[in-house]
């Protein structure tokens, strides 16, 4: 794509598009189809962002209401009734459009395996299809995807909205941390009414570790006149906890209001120019000087491997006498470059082994918190009776395992990050390389497929069912001891034998409710273990999938960094020995013609090298 096919971008931007261009027609030009093909995807990149930013908060904080007044476009569903249920993401485009994520439900009830299908749907269904108020029982939505005419989308920002149902401690916020830790940014939404619960702590102290950019949102600051002391107590919670985020306090009703008025000054009373330029400046300019410095790397580095050809040549022309040592040096780099490919690469072996081990740690990290919230459901069982508390119990089981799946997929992921730092060392004598930004996919939606019901099936014992453990019991008490006393030829008074038979009667019941408690709590444990069953089974899947997919990517790049650096040093060893065989005649003509290349890469060097400089100038 041209600059003039990219009209939003900065300055510095388009100076670093223009030195990729120059850089990847110059490869073209040597011969290197490979490192243009590189420049010629780093340019692509650099120009089309992708900057991912989630939504995330508690249920019915206002997210859906913030979204659509930030674009001034009803998109995401706002009703007291329904809560949004799948993602939907909102992305630029010249002309709107609505797709739903599917896939289908087979005969047997579980969900097609696969890449979702993505059916067109009209504008006005996108609340039915992120709420799955859809009535088609066949299909299973996995999101929704909007395309929007709006300018703040303009330089590549994607906003998502993630699912509120259930709440911080549902499966649905799960899936929202692992969205997180593969997001650019996120922005965290509570309302006005209440300062920050212990839920909202807690994920916001995950999602602070998962995510390089949290900006926390007060809403309906229009609603609640308190809001600021509100906002005075959260951001003292923060900082309690040793996280230095800023908190932007913002009315979607007064921003609806102001684009219906065009009213300036109320726009600024509602707190979103406040948002759109943190979006603007720091989450999307920040991603602009990151690939603007990657740009520079990678320029850097192919500008190398080229001057490296020529100025071998010219020292094999200038200096025959030294070409011996020239041509030793040049075989050596090509050995140690040879060394870096195929599958008995020492990198390879790196990365094949550390993905086994990494597979086994991370199946034993789950283990451990599976063990560990187990062993808290057992005492929390032990300790009460299921019949009263499982209305509590049951969401902080899902709640409990939400955050172990989320801590597992972090662990998952800072492993897999140092396994590619380990990998690149392979390749720093080489003057390779690194791959600085693995795409992880996210494993922790892995909960929101699970089957396992847990309801407790279990019933508490009737004034009916009492009375008759009750008589009975006294009734076989009184009956034993009258036919007792028959026999020993003692007369049992009809009182005693009542007052005796009550007795027993009241421990009948009291044995009748232990054993009924019991049974309730085996139930509870079984439940409980079923569901911690279903959820290991997905997990477990899910991270061997999405470990299987970083190796690829892993071995994928490095392998296409081998073979650059091998061809490299194989052309500079042409060159070399090509040099030698040149007779004085045209030596002397070659030496101006490559002194003339390696200025021209020297210009395109010292290019690169300033771009991470422009990379701070102004948008």
């Amino acid at each position: 794509m041209s600059n003039a096919e990219s009209p939003t971008a900065s300055p510095p931007t388009s100076a670093a598009a223009d030195a990729l261009q120059q850089g990847a027609r110059a490869a073209a030009a040597y011969g290197r189809d490979d490192l243009a093909a590189r420049l010629a995807e780093t340019r692509r990149k650099l120009l089309e962002p992708t900057v991912n930013v989630v939504i995330v908060g508690e249920f019915k904080q206002g997210k859906s209401s913030f979204i659509n007044a930030l674009l001034n476009a009803p998109i995401c569903p706002v009703d007291d009734d329904i809560a949004t249920a799948v993602p939907t993401s909102i992305r630029h485009a010249e002309n709107r459009g609505a797709w739903a994520m599917t896939r289908p439900v087979l005969a047997d009830g579980n969900v097609g395996e696969g890449t979702p299908a993505r059916q067109p749907i009209d504008f006005d269904q996108i609340v039915e299809f992120a709420t799955e108020r859809a009535n088609d029982p066949t299909t299973k939505i996995d999101g929704v995807e909007v395309e929007l005419p709006r300018r703040l989308l303009a330089d590549g920002l994607v906003l998502v909205d993630t699912p509120g149902v259930g709440g911080l401690g549902s499966a649905h916020a799960t899936a929202a941390l692992g969205a997180l830790s593969v997001a650019d940014a996120a922005i965290f939404l509570s309302d006005a009414s209440q300062e920050y619960t212990r839920a909202e702590m807690d994920f916001l102290s995950q999602a602070l570790d998962m995510c390089p950019h949290v900006v926390c949102v007060m809403t309906k600051t229009d609603f609640y006149p308190a809001w600021r002391r509100v906002k005075e107590l959260n951001e003292g919670h923060l900082a309690r906890a040793g996280h230095d985020s800023r908190i932007l306090p913002v009315s979607s009703v007064l921003r609806n209001e102001a684009l219906r008025r065009d009213d300036k000054q109320l726009n600024s009373e509602s707190g979103f120019l406040d948002v759109v330029k943190l979006l603007t400046d720091e989450v999307v300019g920040g991603i602009e000087v990151r690939e603007r410095t990657r740009a520079s790397q990678d320029l850097l580095a192919v500008t190398e491997q080229l001057v490296a050809q020529f100025e071998s040549e010219l020292s094999a022309l200038e200096d025959p006498a030294a070409r011996l040592e020239l041509t030793r040096r040049l075989e050596d780099a090509k050995s140690r470059s040879e060394l870096l490919r195929g599958s008995a690469a020492k990198w390879s072996t790196t990365l094949n082994d550390g993905v086994t081990d990494l597979t086994s740690n991370v199946d034993h990290d789950f283990r451990q918190r599976v063990r560990n919230v187990l062993a808290e459901a057992d005492q929390a069982i032990e300790n009460s009776d299921p019949l009263e508390t499982w209305a509590e119990f049951e969401p902080w089981l899902t709640s409990r395992m939400s955050f172990e799946v989320a801590g597992n997929y972090r662990f998952l992921t800072e492993e897999s990050a140092e396994l590619n730092r380990r990998v690149a060392e392979h390749f720093e004598f080489a003057g390779g390389d690194v791959l600085e930004h693995l795409d992880i996919d996210n494993p922790a939606g892995a909960l929101g497929r699970v089957t396992a019901a847990t309801d407790l099936d279990a019933e508490g014992t009737s004034a009916a069912a009492k009375g008759l453990t009750v008589l009975r019991g006294s009734y076989s008490g009184a009956l034993m001891f009258t036919l007792i006393g028959g026999i020993v030829g003692i007369t049992v008074l009809p009182i005693a034998a009542v007052g005796i038979g009550l007795a027993l009667g009241r421990k009948s019941l009291k044995e009748e409710k232990a054993r009924q408690l019991t049974q309730r709590r085996g139930q509870a444990r079984t439940v409980v273990r079923k569901f911690s069953d279903e959820v290991s089974f997905q997990v477990n899947k899910d991270s061997r999938d999405t470990l299987r997919q970083t190796q690829r990517q892993i071995r994928d790049f490095y392998s296409a960094r081998a073979e650059e650096l091998h061809r490299s040093t194989s052309e500079a060893l042409n060159a070399a020995n090509q040099a030698a065989q040149i007779d004085e005649r045209e030596r002397s003509g070659r030496i101006r013609d490559v002194k003339a290349e390696l200025e021209r890469l020297a210009r395109l060097r010292e290019r690169a090298a300033s771009l991470p400089s422009a990379a701070g100038g102004a948008r």
